[in-house]
């Protein structure tokens, strides 16, 4: 096994036929999510290079055994020899050289020839620069930079993407109206330094910021309640990384009476306590003063955990996320005096028409939701684009290990390996279960030509019935 370094000639070009998943068994077998078509592609090659996820290390390697499981490759190379080896080369690409790879059928094209193409609208304006494709929710996802440096991503559908002319690196797109604006993100991921072969994924390669890119404060009487979101699952796992901050106040230590009192009976009379405003205040005002050298300028956003509140969407969670700083006030009995509301409070944010006991639930519902927005948090980017609601639909259905079980089999689509049959699959069951189970998301959904297409027809099988 040989490793090459930037260091030297420039390494030729090479294009990926798949992705090492995780090692499986205990000879050094690896599991490959196949990027080529078809299958038999791999059974024609005694010699690869693995490509590291930065792309910044390549090693050469030759294939002693291939076959297909469960969809997959299952491949032992000669520089594999344990598990625990396989586990090291998790997220490296199988590549091949350029020269190697198969003839392209119409409407392919290589990755490496998508990235760093002129985006024009139909009247030949500049929009951007294309920067990455990678698979999301139903489909492959294009991401363009402006030249305002803010970026945001499109299928990469022909409805939308009209013109792709490769000699010439230029792109015409048609862009669906509020596409845009619901897509947006903070900033382009950066440009592999290699090439992957078709349109299919990529993993994510930003490596942790410097500092944390999203800081969360929660005011509350419970901070014990949030232990276990500080210590398992996605946040625990973000702040761990350094890329969310996240500090639970005990409203009791700004109480100013020796009982540490949060509550009082109301003006009026009627059943039930109300949060006093003044130890809430305080709280607050020692929130806004803590902020750290690199959170200079940025404001803290305070929200009111409240059953009166906006109903969080999707869309809510990705403007919370662009806002950097987000306070959560969590209250309990009867709720808060109205003066918190009017002198402090910038949003209130409910989770749903129901009654919980406080707003520590709602808060940590909160908190894990726009977490998830954070690059790398998650771990795959493409789960982030793929989630129900994040472009407006419900998820299509997932399927895994064994292929059948108990007289359920998995659909044959999947099976298939055919990545466009695939795709255009998982489409219609997206908007089949959006039509059934939540029919009010359709009128504000992004959807491309073949995606109404596909809603047309299955509303007129549902008129039918």
């Amino acid at each position: 096994m040989s490793s090459q370094s930037d260091s030297g000639p420039a390494p030729p070009p090479l294009i990926a036929v798949g992705v090492i998943r995780k090692p499986h068994g205990v000879k050094g077998e690896v599991s490959v999510e196949v990027w080529t078509d078809p299958f038999e592609r791999l059974l024609e090659l005694t010699d690869v290079v693995l490509v590291s996820p930065d792309g910044d290390e390549r090693r050469e390697v030759g294939i002693e055994s291939v076959r297909e499981h469960g969809g997959r490759a299952l491949i032992k190379f000669d520089a594999i020899d344990s598990p625990e080896m396989g586990g090291e080369f998790r997220n490296w690409t199988v590549e091949v050289p350029e020269g190697q790879a198969r003839a392209l059928e119409e409407d392919e094209y290589f990755i490496h020839d998508l990235v760093g193409m002129r985006v024009e609208d139909a009247d030949g304006t500049l929009i951007g620069t294309t920067t990455e494709i990678f698979e999301g929710g139903g489909g492959l996802l294009l991401t363009i930079r402006e030249e305002n440096g803010e970026s945001f991503d499109i299928p990469f559908a022909g409805s939308i993407c009209t013109v792709v002319d490769v000699p010439n690196k230029l792109m015409k797109v048609e862009l669906p109206q509020g596409l845009r604006e619901l897509t947006k993100i903070e900033s382009a991921p950066p440009v592999s330094g290699h090439s992957n072969v078709r349109q299919e994924s990529l993993e994510s390669r930003e490596e942790s910021p410097a500092a944390p890119t999203l800081r969360f404060d929660i005011v509350t009487i419970f901070p014990r309640m949030f232990e276990s979101l500080l210590s398992e699952g996605v946040v625990a796992r973000g702040i761990k990384d350094g890329r969310i901050e996240l500090k639970i106040w005990d409203l009791r230590d700004f109480a100013t009476d020796k009982h540490r009192s949060t509550d009082d009976e109301a003006y009026g009379g009627g059943a039930g306590m109300v949060m006093l405003a003044e130890p809430v205040i305080r709280c607050v005002e020692a929130i806004r003063t803590s902020a750290r050298p690199h959170e200079a300028g940025l404001t803290p956003k305070i929200i009111m955990m409240s059953p009166q509140g906006k109903l969080l969407d999707q869309k809510g969670v990705v403007g919370l996320y662009g806002a950097g700083w987000l306070v959560l006030l969590c209250g309990r009995y009867e709720g808060f005096d109205e003066r918190i509301r009017e002198s402090i409070v910038d949003l209130e944010v409910s989770v749903g028409d129901f009654v919980v006991s406080g707003g520590e639930l709602p808060a940590m519902t909160l908190v894990d939701a726009v977490s998830r927005m954070v690059e790398g948090v998650v771990g795959d980017r493409n789960s982030v684009e793929a989630d129900s609601f994040y472009n407006g639909l419900l998820d299509y259905p997932h399927y895994t290990r064994p292929a059948e079980l108990r007289g359920m089999r998995v659909p044959d689509v999947l099976l298939s390996g055919h990545a466009e049959k695939i795709r255009k699959w998982r489409k219609e069951q997206s908007l089949r279960a959006t039509a059934s189970k939540r029919p009010d998301l359709l009128s504000s959904a992004v959807l491309d030509q073949e995606a109404r297409a596909i809603l047309e027809e299955i509303l007129r099988d549902q008129e039918g019935r």
